[in-house]
C-alpha cells in the first residue's frame, strides 16, 4: 500500500519511516487530523507537455528529465547498513567529500532513520593523493561513532570499521586502493 507524504510524493510505509524523496513525514499527520484520503491511492496532477505541432500545452503526459553529468565522481568505496531501518541496503562513496545525512539531497542519504540529522550528521572523505579515507562528525548535534569509540576530530577509517549514526550502524567497503585506483588508468583512444 502507497501513501502520500505532506509534499505530495507517494512512498511504501513498510520500507520508510518517512518520505525517501523530501524527508517530510507520513501523511499520517494528515490521518490523524481526519483525512479520509489517507493511505488510499491518489491521482497525481497532470503533468504539461507539448503538443506535436509545438503549439498549444496538452496534459496528462509524463516529462522527462534529462540532466546532463557535470563530471563523472568514480565509486571509491562503499557503507553497507548491518543494523537499523535500513538493514542490507548500500551506499556509494565517491572522490573527496560525502556529506552524510536524512535528507535526500545528502550524498549519502540514510532515510529511513530518523535518529540522523536531516543535514551533515557525518562527512567521509576519500583522499585521492594519499589513498586514505576518513571520517568526520558533522555540522549537527548527532553524535558519531567509529567501532564504538566516540570521534570528535577527522579520524582516519580501514575496511571492516563499523560507523555508527543514531540507530544505524555501517560497515566500511573500500574499493580504491594501492591495488586499485582510478588515476592509474589509463583511457583507450578509438
Amino acid at each position: 500500500m502507497m501513501i502520500r507524504c505532506t509534499e505530495g510524493h507517494f512512498y511504501d510505509p513498510a520500507k520508510h519511516t518517512a518520505c525517501p524523496w523530501c524527508g517530510v513525514a507520513a501523511a499520517g499527520a494528515a490521518a490523524a487530523a481526519g483525512d479520509p484520503a489517507e493511505g488510499k491511492t491518489q491521482p497525481l496532477r497532470p503533468i504539461d507537455r507539448p503538443s506535436p505541432g509545438g503549439g498549444a500545452v496538452e496534459s496528462g503526459a509524463t516529462k522527462a528529465l534529462h540532466r546532463t553529468p557535470a563530471g563523472l565522481s568514480p565509486v571509491v568505496g562503499w557503507l553497507v547498513c548491518v543494523d537499523g531501518p535500513d538493514r542490507g541496503r548500500d551506499y556509494r562513496i565517491h572522490m573527496e567529500k560525502n556529506f552524510i545525512g536524512r535528507a535526500t539531497g545528502m550524498d549519502i542519504a540514510i532515510t529511513g532513520d530518523d535518529s540522523i540529522s536531516r543535514d551533515k550528521h557525518a562527512t567521509i572523505i576519500f583522499d585521492p593523493k594519499k589513498q586514505v579515507f576518513w571520517l568526520l562528525p558533522g555540522d549537527s548535534s548527532g553524535l558519531v561513532y567509529l567501532n564504538e569509540s566516540l570521534i570528535n576530530t577527522p579520524t582516519e577509517i580501514h575496511a571492516d570499521d563499523v560507523i555508527e549514526l543514531g540507530g544505524t550502524k555501517l560497515v566500511m567497503v573500500p574499493f580504491q586502493s594501492k591495488k586499485f585506483n582510478w588515476s592509474d588508468l589509463k583511457e583507450e583512444k578509438a
